[in-house]
């Protein structure tokens, strides 16, 4: 019996032998993982793998093996090491397969991309054939300048991208980006986000569909629907180029910027925020909601500093401030507004909380350039070029400028325009000027000519016309009893008033060397009797629809319609328009602080009492000013229209031709100068 338990202790001591040594000579084989929503196949590395290609196990604090549990896995715990080329991970534990060269990491996963970018997770399972990291629950990636955040993300080692598909963020020192695939290479911190992207920092807020994005130069393209708010406006766009830290961009595809009251829509548009400018080409469109206007043209700026809009290239407006639109077109188009100095809002100067109306604090200015025509329900006109000053209410048309309103033309070298309470109030005409009325169907013609002309206007109907220097005019007559026209008068004078009711002549008034003839119907045939040496009827120049503004220059249907070449708009520049524009304003502006700085540097040099004694009339009194003063005033007042003394003295008065000031007529001034005591 000793000799059998020695040969069974031998036999047991050498099973044992056998099994440690093929425990240490074994290779970890994969068990794939099911636990989580990632399913990896398993593989088998191909004989004669490159040294240096393999999973290195750096450390562990305890290692076991089961191959009836786990064939080819080694199982380690405690402080794991793993180790790839110059990719390090460390974990809580892990599961190790070297003949399929993969590994599951678990718990505080710490993966190391070449010491500069950082992955953080619960669970790794790792590729060391394709250098493909999966990483699950609570991820964090982080290099130098960024943080990326999501719960499931995937990284190649050969490409340096990562990439996560169930939602995440990334964040720079400025910005939050979110979405609900996101991928970015830590080398180039350059970023793609796709579905529901959204960008926030303290200034700016982007939601869009489709984004690329660099983090460290902050300049982002994107596609698909985007809204783009900042400090400065919003944009909405369906393609771009757009830098998130300086607030600029390239704006493609119609896009749209509104900044304050104003809104830019163009086929392209270049945007600078903080500049507060915008430059759109190609069918562009602004639009103002406090000035009440609309901008069109192939081309346009607007510099919101400056309160200055720039249009070009078939270029028209439409104000619609009042009942009825007028539109505008020019070969260009400027909208200029200027502070007015010292103006204040009526808030400022009065506590009337029921006080609607408020004081423009804005001068604006509206100029045409070349081929002007005009629209309105009630006024029709064409002209070289336009000007309109809103503090004056004055429109200004030069070059030769035609209105027309129903069947009356209205024409000469130049004309204005003056406005009250938004409506017109009268009209002059400079130089050739001269009126038309087509009168019925027929072939007759009212005419007026002189060297000037002025027409009051009520309700949008000439009340009264005033024409001046070597006047002419032509008139027909009609039979009262057949109510037909039976001749004409033609007469000449120096100046003449003409009165009308209801847009025909009640009352005509020839002053000065006055010539006239009369001509039955049958001898006013000819040109040289109905026509007067100025004539002309325009018809074929009017406008007489809108559409004959805002289409001018196309054939086609606004909806077939397509903006010239990029290259043909390179040309125009509304920057430099700006500076020419507002370069006379400027001007004025040095010359008079300029004249400002010599007033000053003349009363400065005078002593305290120089001084008043200078500018005593605009200084307050002081108490000991009257004790020397003489007994004359410093301005006199005696023009000052003083009230009546008595009611007989009110009932008495009359008008001062001269100044308009109601005077007694029985005065004791008026009885001296007359005579009387």
């Amino acid at each position: 019996m000793p000799s059998s338990n020695r040969r069974l202790s031998l036999s047991v001591a050498l099973a044992l032998l056998v099994m440690g040594g093929s425990y240490l000579t074994s290779r970890a084989s994969y068990r794939g993982y099911t636990g989580g929503t990632v399913a990896t196949p398993q593989t088998q590395t191909k004989p004669g793998a490159k040294p240096g290609t393999r999973i290195i196990l750096d450390h562990a604090d305890l290692l076991s093996y089961d191959a009836s549990l786990q064939p080819g896995v080694q199982r380690l715990k405690g402080s794991v090491v793993l180790k790839h080329g110059n990719a390090t991970m460390t974990c809580d534990s892990a599961y190790l397969n070297e003949d399929a060269q993969v590994f599951e990491a678990f718990g505080d996963v710490h993966m190391v991309q070449g010491d500069t970018v950082h992955m953080y997770a619960r669970y790794l399972y790792y590729d060391g054939v394709s250098k493909l990291a999966r990483l699950r629950h609570n991820v964090h990636l982080a290099n130098k300048t960024t943080d990326l955040y999501t719960d499931s993300l995937d990284y190649d080692r050969i490409a340096d991208i990562a990439y996560y598909f169930e939602g995440g963020s990334i964040s720079d020192a400025q910005n939050t980006l979110t979405s609900d695939y996101g991928q970015f290479l830590p080398a180039t911190n350059d970023a793609e986000f796709r579905y529901n992207v959204k960008l926030v920092n303290d200034k700016t807020t982007m939601t869009t569909e489709h984004l690329f994005y660099n983090t460290h130069t902050r300049i982002s393209s994107y596609e698909g629907s985007t809204l783009i708010k900042s400090d400065s406006g919003q944009i909405v766009s369906q393609r771009g180029i757009y830098d998130v830290g300086r607030d600029v961009g390239i704006l493609l595809d119609r896009s749209e910027v509104y900044s304050g009251a104003r809104t830019l829509i163009g086929d392209s548009i270049y945007y600078d925020g903080p500049s507060k400018f915008g430059e759109a080409f190609g069918r562009m469109q602004l639009s103002d909601t406090v000035q009440k206007a609309i901008l069109y043209g192939d081309y346009g700026y607007f510099d919101d500093k400056r309160n200055y809009a720039f249009a070009t290239s078939r270029a028209h407006a439409e104000e619609y401030s009042q009942k009825d639109t007028l539109y505008v077109t020019a070969d260009t188009l400027e909208l200029i507004s200027l502070p007015i100095k010292g103006r204040r809002p009526v808030d400022s100067l009065s506590t009337d909380s029921t006080a609607t109306s408020k004081l423009d604090t804005m001068q604006r200015y509206l100029r045409g350039y070349r081929h002007v025509r005009v629209f309105r329900r009630d006024a029709q006109a064409v002209a070289d070029s336009l000007s309109y000053v809103s503090m004056d209410s004055t429109l200004s048309l030069y070059g030769k400028p035609i209105l027309w309103s129903e069947e009356r033309q209205l024409s000469g070298d130049t004309t204005h325009f003056y406005f009250r309470g938004k409506k017109l109030d009268y009209v002059d005409v400079l130089g050739s000027a001269l009126t038309v009325e087509h009168i019925d169907s027929v072939d007759f013609y009212n005419q007026m000519s002189g060297d000037s002309l002025r027409a009051y206007i009520q309700d949008s109907t000439v009340r009264e016309i005033i024409v001046r220097g070597k006047v002419e005019s032509i008139y027909y007559m009609k039979d009262e009893g057949t109510n037909e026209y039976n001749g004409l008068n033609r007469m000449s004078s120096s100046t003449m008033h003409v009165y009308l009711d209801s847009g025909r002549v009640s009352k005509s008034i020839w002053l000065g060397p006055v010539e006239g003839k009369a001509y039955p119907l049958a001898m006013a045939s000819g040109a040289e009797v109905n026509r007067l040496e100025r004539f002309v009827w325009a018809a074929d120049r009017r406008p007489m629809r809108k559409e004959d503004i805002t289409t001018v220059g196309d054939s086609l249907p606004p909806s077939e319609q397509r903006s010239i070449p990029l290259s043909d708009l390179k040309r125009f520049s509304g920057a430099k328009a700006a500076m020419v524009a507002y370069e006379p304003f400027e001007r004025k502006a040095r010359e008079e602080a300029q004249r400002t700085d010599s007033l000053m540097a003349t009363y400065r040099g005078l002593d305290p009492a120089a001084y008043r004694e200078t500018y005593r009339c605009v200084l307050r009194p002081l108490p000991t000013d009257g004790e020397h003063d003489s007994p004359h005033t410093l301005i006199d007042t005696s023009w000052v229209y003083r009230a009546f003394s008595s009611r007989e003295d009110q009932d008495s008065s009359s008008t001062s031709s001269s100044t308009g000031i109601l005077k007694g007529k029985n005065s004791p001034s008026e009885s001296n100068a007359l005579g009387g005591k």
